[in-house]
């Protein structure tokens, strides 16, 4: 993370410096990920059926252009 700000001038005093490290597991949570998975394979089924994608594109469409 980077402290300088693109105008040049120092962070403010309150700001911290924060790091973040991810650690290896020696086994991945599979029953977790799957529940992920799940999860949006469900909400993406349910925003089509409610007609929006969630996205503002329709995947299996043709692709419109501007000109």
């Amino acid at each position: 993370m980077s402290t300088a700000r693109e105008d040049g001038q120092a962070p403010p005093e309150g700001m911290r410096d924060y790091r973040v490290e991810a650690k290896l597991r020696p086994s991945p949570d599979l029953h977790r990920l799957a529940r992920l998975f799940t999860g949006m394979a469900l909400a993406r089924t349910q925003a089509e059926q409610h007609g929006n994608s969630g996205s503002g594109q329709n995947p299996g469409g043709p692709v419109e252009s501007e000109t």
